[in-house]
């Protein structure tokens, strides 16, 4: 895995750049940052806000404000201090970006030293909405969110591939009177609506620890964890469509789904990727699910980017379910025939052994029969000739 996601060198990783400061030394370490080939200055911003959205819906991976009066205190022998924003909640995602930043940056202030100043320009870390620095928090809300990514696709393949696995597919369709439609949503719903809920528990547990949820925040988040739910136990029972077996099928959904949590975006920055993964990434529901509850961090600012992505997950949802409506609907029809003539083929096998049985039971009943009359003459000739 790791040769996979490093063959490809990373290179215009986008940051932005907040210029506060229109001093040389500010323009020097501009030029510094564009000349940079692991770096792309892909936004110059007017304040400090729109640098912090960019940062939060992942355009940018971090960005750098350039301090008034920055030139100034270095010629006073002051230790300019130059922020370096990143995202509080992807921390690790951002730390190749940030560690080349302290490199450009280090290597300016290595020109400017002198014995009076053992720190020529300062680089400081600050994080976009966690000002607590709490990164254990946001690890933590996004392996609530991969644990239930998983939980939903594997129990919409046990619950699908368990009529197929026990040959019950005939009393399950009797059960829902005859009407695949209806053993189709008898299935799904409660599985959708009972995760839904315990995952909205789990989660909002788990965001305990951070700032309170406000109820835009809780209805969005809530809305974003149902398409995926809705998404993953389509994705379920599509595999059980595809493959017919609940081994095969738990197999697909474990590689597919057990490695998400790398690929989504939380651990290794997406845009980084090879085009092949930044696709596979892309198709995962869970990758947009956490772009959902990234951007609610913010608050109502990051409303409309959180709904981008619940659409793309609804999207998701009605493609999977469509899916496997379509394959279900021709497996449960080639199993309910073949499970017919199956009791066909038994029923007809046990009236044969029944009259094999009785077959064997008659001829052993006149066998019976023929030694006791053969017994009887016997014994009447002898009295016969004692007479």
């Amino acid at each position: 895995m790791v040769n996979f996601f490093s063959a490809e060198i990373i290179q215009h990783v986008p940051i932005g750049l907040l210029k506060q400061d229109r001093s040389q030394l500010a323009d020097k370490v501009e030029m510094a940052l564009r000349a940079d080939p692991v770096l792309e200055v892909a936004m110059e911003c007017d304040d400090r806000s729109e640098c912090e959205h960019a940062v939060i819906r992942g355009d940018l991976q971090a960005f750098i404000v350039l301090p008034y009066d920055m030139e100034r205190r270095a010629l006073r022998l002051e230790t300019p201090v130059i922020p370096v924003y990143s995202s509080g909640q992807n921390y690790l995602t951002n730390t190749f970006a940030v560690k080349e930043i302290r490199s450009v940056i280090s290597a300016i202030g290595a020109d400017m030293f002198t014995k009076q100043m053992d720190d020529p320009i300062h680089v400081e870390l600050k994080s976009v909405s966690n000002n607590s620095g709490n990164y254990q928090g946001f690890l933590g809300l996004g392996l609530v969110t991969a644990i239930f990514h998983l939980a939903g696709i594997l129990a919409a393949v046990y619950l699908f591939s368990f009529p197929f696995r026990d040959h019950r597919v005939r009393e399950f369709l009797q059960a829902a009177g005859g009407s695949r439609v209806v053993l189709g949503a008898a299935t799904v719903l409660p599985l959708v609506v009972i995760q839904w809920l315990s995952m909205v528990a789990v989660y909002a547990y788990a965001r305990r620890a951070l700032t309170p949820m406000t109820f835009d925040e809780f209805v969005v988040v809530s809305a974003g964890q149902l398409a995926m739910i809705l998404a993953c136990s389509g994705a379920g029972a599509a595999f059980v469509g595809i493959t017919g077996n609940m081994r095969m099928s738990s197999s697909v959904a474990g590689v597919i789904a057990g490695p998400a949590f790398a690929f989504a975006g939380q651990t290794f920055p997406v845009m980084a990727m090879p085009l092949v993964v930044r696709g596979f990434a892309f198709l995962l529901p869970l990758t947009h699910v956490l772009k959902v509850q990234s951007a609610m961090l913010l608050g109502s600012v990051g409303k409309a980017h959180a709904w981008e992505s619940i659409v793309v997950l609804l999207f998701m949802a009605l493609f999977w379910h469509l899916l496997a409506s379509k394959l279900l609907m021709l497996r449960w029809k080639v199993a309910e025939e073949k499970e017919a003539d199956w009791e066909a083929r038994e029923k007809l096998h046990l009236k044969d052994k029944l009259k094999n049985i009785a077959g064997a039971v008659y001829s052993d009943l006149s066998i019976r029969k023929a030694v006791a009359t053969d017994m009887a003459a016997r014994d009447a000739r002898k009295g016969g000739r004692n007479d």
